[in-house]
């Protein structure tokens, strides 16, 4: 189970990845979901409840926020799920804290108009998830956590070399 958890965690860190060098936000958020689908399936292969949970909400909050015009009630939903869900899937500590924050972050900033503005979100969730990882020693989703954040740091600067501005 654990090769085979890691397996499937690992098709969702190459996924994620990638994702750092599509341009468009909607393909951004499109093939997030399949990341997060891998990943989630991996975690909870491997009793990572908390991931599992968290990759459930981030699919739910890609597929519905997008479609649905509800501003601000709407990510203060989707925060609310992200901050129950995790304190149901139980308290680790402070870092525990990391990947919700970084949940946070995203679906803030999620309805942003600017491709280089949800780049470097996804930067900073990263780099929380990357202390994260480190901390458990998940060095392969580590690995592809700095992987992510180098790639959409390439993205950004493809986006400028093509004039778009934040």
């Amino acid at each position: 189970m654990l090769f085979f958890g890691n397996l499937i965690s690992m098709v969702g860190c190459v996924l994620m990845v990638l994702i750092g060098f599509v341009r468009k936000k909607e393909r951004v958020i499109t093939l997030q979901c399949f990341q997060f689908g891998f990943l989630a399936a991996g975690n909870l292969i491997l009793g990572a409840v908390s991931g599992f949970i968290s990759g459930v909400v981030s699919i739910l909050r890609n597929l519905i926020f997008p479609r649905v015009k509800g501003g601000l009630w709407l990510k203060l939903v989707f925060i609310a799920l992200q901050v129950v869900f995790t304190v149901l899937a139980g308290w680790a500590g402070p870092i525990s804290l990391l990947p919700l924050f970084a949940g946070i972050l995203f679906t803030w900033f999620i309805d942003t108009k600017s491709d280089i503005q949800l780049k470097w979100v996804i930067i900073i969730a990263q780099v929380m998830w990357g202390f994260y990882d480190f901390y458990y020693r998940n060095f392969v989703a580590f690995t592809f956590d700095v992987l992510t954040i180098l790639s959409n740091l390439m993205g950004i600067c493809a986006l400028k070399k093509n004039g778009i501005k934040i």
